[in-house]
């Protein structure tokens, strides 16, 4: 079974010593004081967990973690740990949510990108709210807003084995403890193309330019879960099928460079949005109805921009391309 993982690597002398899993990891150590409980929430062995913390102690010459006095089978961070972890939280809220830490708004977005969203968000900063807006896709954005450095960040991730969106993958990495998922609502994925184009199906893409999103996006799994299907219908596996379709390792942020790289001409084909490929005027084969939610970090679950882009989720209608659900923006994993 694939799993899909958005990596921050703290490098040393150019050799890798903290990768987004392990930093996780400290950081549950550090909020349950114990790294059986940590390992169990990341759904990890703790073997595993244990051979990770042990592997970058070595790479860094100091440990991280050490016993909690008094408390049998306790841990905490070490000085040095908490100064590490503090290190790498900081270096991913500038790097992979491009944020200025002496400029930041009260409430962040990072996560897919989405013309409702968009929408949604202008009402917030129309009515005087301060938005950050970062989109980063959905792993990467479920990553941030696990770690506190986001606010909320809409996914639609999905699960291949199960056909599930987004429960999964926050059970999966251990985050239903930081994150809360509230329901949105479904909307049409299929692959846009200039009119000029015969697109049919998805083993056309062994014959046009496709245009991607980026790895760990909810579109680039729905792609590798549909790519996964031809492979297996004609008897080979994804890598043989994707060494041969042209532009698959392109990395496109948002739907709108999707559907902008169509219309120049720069590429033939993506998969992407209904909305998207509306605006633009493109031919449109429908794939998928997919789920869209919104995870919010309880820690920011009081905040106002937060409550507000709740209730408007709930009270307003999305666009054409769209599928309004009656239950929207309510909890759906506590």
């Amino acid at each position: 079974m694939d799993s899909f993982r958005v990596d921050i690597v703290m490098l040393r002398d150019g050799m890798p010593v903290l990768d987004s899993e392990t930093a996780l990891l400290l950081k549950h150590i550090d909020d349950m004081g114990s790294i059986s409980a940590a390992a169990k929430r990341l759904g990890l062995p703790y073997s595993k967990a244990w051979t990770k913390i042990a592997k970058a102690e070595r790479a860094l010459g100091f440990k991280l973690v050490e016993p909690k006095r008094g408390h049998a089978g306790g841990a905490r961070l070490t000085d040095e740990g908490k100064l590490l972890l503090s290190r790498y939280l900081e270096f991913a809220n500038r790097r992979l949510g491009g944020l200025e830490l002496d400029n930041l708004c009260d409430f962040v977005y990072a996560g897919s990108s989405d013309v409702f969203i968009e929408e949604l968000l202008g009402r917030l900063k129309e009515e005087g709210f301060c938005v950050e807006t970062k989109w980063v896709g959905s792993m990467a954005g479920l990553v941030m807003t696990s770690l506190g450095l986001a606010d909320v960040a809409g996914i639609h991730l999905l699960d291949p084995s199960s056909g599930e969106y987004n429960i999964p993958y926050i059970e999966r990495l251990g985050l239903s403890h930081s994150v809360v998922l509230y329901r949105g609502y479904m909307r049409s994925m299929g692959f846009a193309f200039r009119h000029d184009v015969n697109f049919k199906n998805v083993e056309d893409l062994l014959r046009y330019r496709l245009i991607a999103r980026n790895p760990g996006s909810g579109t680039r799994v729905l792609l590798e879960s549909l790519i996964d299907k031809l492979a297996a219908k004609i008897g080979t596996s994804r890598v043989a099928v994707t060494s041969k379709i042209t532009g698959y390792e392109t990395s496109a942020r948002t739907h709108h460079e999707v559907v902008v790289a169509i219309s120049k001409g720069d590429a033939d084909v993506g998969l992407t949005i209904a909305a998207a490929a509306e605006r633009f005027g493109l031919a449109y084969r429908h794939v998928a109805l997919e789920r869209f939610d919104v995870a919010v970090n309880r820690g920011s679950l009081g905040k106002p921009a937060v409550r507000r882009l709740l209730e408007l989720l709930k009270r307003e209608r999305p666009p054409e391309g769209y599928t309004p659900l009656r239950n929207a923006g309510e909890r759906i994993l506590m």
